[in-house]
């Protein structure tokens, strides 16, 4: 490796300044010297300083390959990181006409394809792109040089048919810099509790509405805070049920904001929930929040998941996992941390432990770094 190594991150799927890539990733990069640069495909501008981007909406398949093939061009990569296969196939293609010698990885952390890639489509059109999907996945194992891994599910497929192509296994911990921890909790009469996500059926925010009408009529003397954190609005039949919550219950709505300022605003919330409807492909998941959340020190209450108890083995001594439609199983853990402060305080700290000991980025790092710089051997 030298000075010069460059290092360019395509990405179709992701903005440009992806948390994963750009605040971990290409950092990481960058302060060991090598040039990071990014593609991005999803946004037609940025400030970011050695980003190339452009909106792609509006273009065909074979119009966006010669784009990216022309700035990778310019950029002249050592290696090249990709999010999804179809970078990987547009960086293959960059490569047979300009640069045989550059390495391609895929960083795997979306199913490919994904009930999002599906979800309008029916019959037969559904199948065909179901079969277009996985064959464009295969095909990626065949064309990249190496895998990122960022959990354990979504990594079996390549790992059983490409056995002998290399890997790093890095999970979507956080870099705890980032986060702010929350201040001690003084008054348990009022509670905070937040939700960020799509406010659709599949990702539970139904679910939270159900749970917070009973948590809040079980507890009557509390005032209750549901924030909600998403770009996304409430259907009509959502409204209603708001509507219904009793008055000592306050619901806000707070739009994503941008990465560093999301880690500092969500300590000021006292519990997390994320009650995702447990289908096949959501059990599969490692939601990334999960990870935010513990470095704040605070609890939080997840669908029970089993993507969640493989990686996260000690994950009762700080939340709980739960069947996402057992109401009043879910208020009753709720009320138990409202009345029992110790068991707040207890989940509480052993968040910020867990977090501090195993799950952030500084222990995936060094893993990381030396994964890019075989890479260049």
């Amino acid at each position: 490796m030298t000075e010069t190594s460059k290092i360019c991150f395509l990405q179709v799927a992701h903005l440009p300044d992806d948390d994963r890539v750009w605040f971990h990733q290409a950092k990481l990069l960058k302060e060991n010297c090598f040039y990071v640069s990014v593609i991005s495909t999803r946004t037609a501008h940025s400030k970011l300083e050695n980003v190339f981007c452009f909106d792609d909406t509006e273009m065909n398949k074979s119009a966006v390959c010669k784009k990216i093939s022309e700035i990778l061009h310019q950029i002249n990569p050592n290696i090249i990181i990709c999010d999804n296969p179809l970078a990987v196939f547009f960086a293959s293609k960059y490569r047979r006409k300009y640069n045989k010698k550059v390495k391609i990885l895929i960083d795997i952390t979306e199913w490919y394809p994904s009930k999002k890639n599906l979800v309008h489509l029916t019959g037969f059109k559904r199948l065909f792109k179901k079969i277009v999907l996985e064959c464009l996945n295969l095909s990626s194992g065949f064309l990249v040089d190496g895998f990122i891994f960022g959990e354990y599910h979504k990594a079996q497929f390549f790992k059983k048919y490409f056995k002998r192509k290399s890997y790093v296994d890095l999970p979507y911990y956080p870099d705890l810099k980032y986060i702010t921890i929350g201040k001690q909790k003084n008054s348990f009469s009022t509670w905070n509790l937040m939700y960020g996500g799509p406010l659709t059926k599949n990702k539970g925010f139904d679910n939270i509405l159900s749970v917070m009408k009973i948590t809040a009529l079980d507890n009557p003397s509390v005032h209750f805070t549901l924030n909600i954190i998403s770009d996304d609005t409430v259907n009509e039949e959502q409204k209603s049920e708001i509507l219904e919550f009793p008055a000592h219950v306050e619901v806000k709505y707070h739009p994503y904001l941008p990465f560093e300022q999301f880690c500092k605003e969500i300590s000021q919330y006292d519990i997390f929930l994320d009650l995702r409807e447990k289908d096949n492909e959501n059990n599969k998941c490692l939601p990334i929040k999960l990870f935010y959340y513990m470095a704040c020190g605070r609890p939080s209450i997840f669908s029970d998941l089993d993507a969640i108890r493989l990686q996260v083995s000690n994950i009762d001594e700080f939340a709980h996992l739960m069947n996402p439609r057992d109401y009043h199983h879910i208020s009753h853990i709720i009320t138990e941390y409202i009345k029992n402060n110790e068991t707040y305080f207890k989940h509480s700290a052993a968040a910020l432990k867990y977090s501090g000991e195993t799950y952030n980025w500084g222990m995936l790092s060094d893993k990381f770094l030396k994964f890019i710089q075989e890479q260049l051997v």
